[in-house]
């Protein structure tokens, strides 16, 4: 199936794809998901009290996601390298508004801080500043200034006979 065919495939959403042209192109590249099931009353004290908590099985989640964002660029501009491509940690948790699923930032962190003062200027994301490293077998994130930090390590478990 070509990218094309996939953008187009629009019979299994519940409402309609917006008429206006897309504003953003960005790649998510080498992502990891991670999940946690949170307490509902300690996460609702951190959502704003307009947005209604999605449950998936009962439970609130909040997800870390990491990844490399390659080709972030506006519209139909061309992609410029020291500020569309960094890598970054999105901490989420899933909402809805007028029964309308979708994502709400807890945090941002992305390891290019001219990239960081754009996203804030031109959105109210929560994007923050951190140094990551990552290569194909660790990914790592720290933010000194909120005393935040990150790291996973890539295993491998080989059977032995």
């Amino acid at each position: 199936m070509t990218i094309n065919e996939i953008i187009n495939t629009t019979k299994h959403r519940p409402w309609e794809i917006p008429a206006r042209n897309w504003s953003f192109y960005q790649e998510w590249n080498q992502v990891i998901f991670l999940h946690w099931k949170v307490e509902y009353q300690e996460l609702r004290k951190i959502i704003p009290d307009h947005l209604q908590i999605d449950l998936f099985e009962g439970s609130p989640w909040v997800s870390l996601v990491a990844f490399s964002m390659e080709k972030i660029r506006p519209g139909n501009f061309p992609s410029f390298n020291p500020i569309s491509n960094f890598h970054e940690i999105n901490i989420r948790t899933y909402v809805k508004l007028k029964n309308k699923a979708g994502v709400y930032f807890l945090s941002i962190e992305a390891a290019n801080k001219i990239s960081c003062k754009i996203s804030r200027i031109l959105s109210r994301l929560p994007c923050r500043y951190s140094k990551m490293n990552r290569n194909h077998q660790y990914y790592s994130s720290s933010n000194t200034r909120f005393g935040d930090s990150f790291e996973i390590i890539r295993f491998v478990i080989k059977k032995f006979v």
